[in-house]
C-alpha cells in the first residue's frame, strides 16, 4: 500500500484550514492501494506547530522548513506561510519531487509565478494554487449553468470582495502592509480569489481598461510583540508606512467580449468576509454572496416570467452527492467544507497521478499577471493589456 505523508508549512490561520480539510477528508479517500497520514506540521514557531497538529492530529512538528522538504518520507506539501515565502518554499518543494499545493498569490510577481509554473510543468508531483471558492456547491453549480448556456452569451459581471479586518487604525502593522512582502493588500489578499472566479466563469482577462488603488490608513503601529493572522495586540509607540492598498477597484475586458467590474477592500466595516458577484448573460442573470453559500439566485427571461428564483443546495450540485455525511436537500455548507472538498480533489488528484486542473499553477500564474496588470493601470493611469506580461495558455 502507497502511504502519502502529508506535511503542512506554516500553521498560522490558514495553515489551519489545510490542516482541517485534510483531516476530513483522509479516511475517505484512503483504499486498498493507498492512504493518507498527516504526518507534520512546521513554523518557525514550535509552539503554534505544536498547538495545529495537537488539534487536527498530526504527528509530528517542525521548526526548519527546508528539513521538511529534504525529509524523503514527506509526498505532500501544503505551502501556507506569509505571501514572500511561496515562491521560495513551493519551488524548493518541486525540485525535490513533492506534490505541492501552495496558498495564493502564487508569488509576488507575474515573472515569479511564470517560473514556478514551468517548473510545476517539469515537475513529477501534482501542483496546485489554493482557489477554494471555486469549490463551493452553489458557485461550482454555477460554473454549470453557464457552460450549459441558462443565461446565454455573458456580457458582463460585477465581482467584489468585501473585508473589514484591516478597518481598525490600532491592528498592528505586519508583513500585509508592506509591498515587497505582501505583493499587495486587499488585491493579493482577496482580490485574487475574486479574480479566479471571474476567469472561472468568463475565462481569460485579455486587458485592464483603467484601475484605481488606494491606501486609506497610510501608518500603523509596530507590535510589541509577535502576531499573526487579524490580531490585536499590544502596540509600541513606533509606527511604519503602509505601502500596500486598502481598496482596488478596475474596469476589465474578457478575451469572449464580456466586460468586467472588480473591486477589493479590507476596510469595509460590516462586510466581514464576503465575495459577491452578478453574473449577466444574454438571457439571464445570476447572483451570489458568499454570506448565503448555500444558494444562488437566476432569473431566466424565458423562465419564471424572468424573475429571480432562489435554488438552495441539493444533492444535484457539485460535491454534495459524495463529499458532505448528509446529501440532503438544503443542507448548509460553509466555508470549512467547501476548503475541504478542494484538499479532498487535491488528495484524489494524487492518489491517481493525474493533473490538477481547476486552480493549476497556470491559474495561479494568470491571476497574478492581471494583479500586477491592475497594479501598472492604477500607476500609469492606462490601459494594460494581460498580454504586456507574456500570457500564455490558462486552465480554467
Amino acid at each position: 500500500m502507497k502511504t502519502f505523508n502529508i506535511a503542512i508549512i506554516g500553521a498560522g490561520m490558514i495553515g489551519a484550514a489545510h490542516a482541517s480539510g485534510y483531516r476530513a477528508h483522509q479516511a475517505r479517500l484512503a483504499s486498498d492501494q493507498h492512504q493518507f497520514v498527516l504526518h507534520t506540521v512546521c513554523d518557525a514557531r514550535e509552539d503554534a506547530a505544536r498547538e495545529l497538529a495537537k488539534v487536527w492530529g498530526f504527528a509530528h512538528i517542525a521548526s526548519d522548513w527546508q528539513a521538511v522538504i529534504a525529509d524523503p518520507e514527506i509526498d505532500i506539501v501544503s505551502v501556507t506561510l506569509p505571501n514572500f515565502m511561496h515562491a521560495e518554499v513551493a519551488t524548493a518543494a518541486l525540485r525535490a519531487g513533492k506534490h505541492v499545493l501552495c496558498e495564493k498569490p502564487l508569488a509576488l510577481t507575474a515573472a515569479q509565478a511564470a517560473e514556478m509554473t514551468a517548473l510545476a510543468k517539469a515537475s513529477k508531483g501534482v501542483s496546485g494554487s489554493v482557489f477554494n471558492y471555486r469549490r463551493i456547491p452553489a458557485v461550482a453549480m454555477i460554473k454549470q449553468l453557464v457552460e450549459n448556456g441558462e443565461i446565454g452569451t455573458l456580457s458582463h459581471l460585477l465581482i467584489q470582495y468585501q473585508c473589514g479586518y484591516a478597518a481598525d487604525p490600532l491592528l498592528p502593522h505586519s508583513w500585509r502592509y508592506t509591498e515587497s512582502k505582501a505583493g499587495g493588500g486587499a488585491l493579493h489578499d482577496i482580490g485574487a480569489h475574486a479574480i479566479d472566479i471571474a476567469r472561472f466563469f468568463c475565462g481569460d482577462i485579455s486587458e485592464i481598461v483603467g484601475a484605481a488603488t488606494d491606501t486609506l490608513i497610510t501608518h500603523r503601529y509596530l507590535p510589541l510583540a509577535a502576531n499573526a493572522g487579524h490580531n490585536h495586540v499590544a502596540l509600541s509607540d513606533r509606527s511604519e508606512k503602509v505601502d500596500t492598498d486598502d481598496i482596488s477597484s478596475c474596469v476589465m475586458r474578457f478575451r469572449n467580449g464580456c466586460q468586467g467590474l472588480f473591486s477589493a477592500s479590507r476596510v469595509t466595516v460590516g462586510m466581514g468576509n464576503t465575495l459577491s458577484f452578478t453574473l449577466t448573460g444574454s438571457r439571464g442573470t445570476i447572483l451570489f454572496n458568499s454570506e448565503r453559500p448555500g444558494e444562488l439566485h437566476i432569473a431566466r427571461a424565458e423562465r419564471e416570467g424572468g424573475a429571480f428564483i432562489t435554488l438552495a443546495n441539493q444533492p444535484s450540485f457539485p460535491f454534495l452527492s459524495d463529499l458532505i455525511p448528509v446529501p440532503h436537500d438544503g443542507v448548509a455548507v460553509g466555508y470549512a467544507e467547501g476548503f475541504g472538498f478542494m484538499m479532498a480533489e487535491f488528495m484524489q488528484a494524487v492518489a491517481e497521478g493525474k493533473p490538477w486542473q481547476k486552480g493549476a499553477f497556470s491559474d495561479g500564474l494568470a491571476v497574478a499577471q492581471v494583479l500586477e496588470a491592475i497594479q501598472l493601470s492604477s500607476r500609469e493611469r492606462r490601459p494594460v493589456a494581460i498580454a504586456e506580461f507574456n500570457q500564455g495558455e490558462n486552465h480554467v
